[in-house]
């Protein structure tokens, strides 16, 4: 079976980008339960998304993509012509990952931080 046989054929753009993001996805989360290597050969993800029916897909496409949709790249951290690396966990895709983790360890002080900058932004 095939994942083609579970995605409407269509050839919308936007579809396109979900069948190519659903792929990365999926593949990110073989990736960050340690089945896949973060670093997967290019020619392997091209093919897991041809045969989501974009048959005609290529690397080209790949980063065309990656440039067009901003939800790869918090899935997708480089792509090479031989390789593509992806963020092995949620907090290596965050701008200030420092602030998530803190913000993990104290979630009491969190809440109280951002009460206080409602109660500022809302005096002003």
């Amino acid at each position: 079976m095939r994942a083609s046989d579970f995605l409407l054929e269509d050839d919308e753009p936007s579809d396109q980008y979900a069948n190519i993001v659903t792929v990365l996805e999926l593949v990110q989360e073989k990736v960050r339960s340690g089945e896949l290597s973060y670093e997967l050969p290019t020619q392997f993800i091209i093919r897991l998304i041809q045969n989501t029916g974009i048959s005609n897909f290529k690397y080209t496409d790949l980063i065309a993509a990656n440039e067009a949709n901003k939800s790869m790249k918090n899935i997708v951290k480089n792509i090479t012509l031989t390789k593509i690396s992806f963020v092995k966990d949620i907090g290596q895709s965050v701008a200030n990952a420092q602030d998530v983790t803190a913000a993990a360890a104290n979630p009491e002080q969190t809440v109280s931080d951002m009460a206080k900058s409602a109660m500022k932004r809302r005096q002003s």
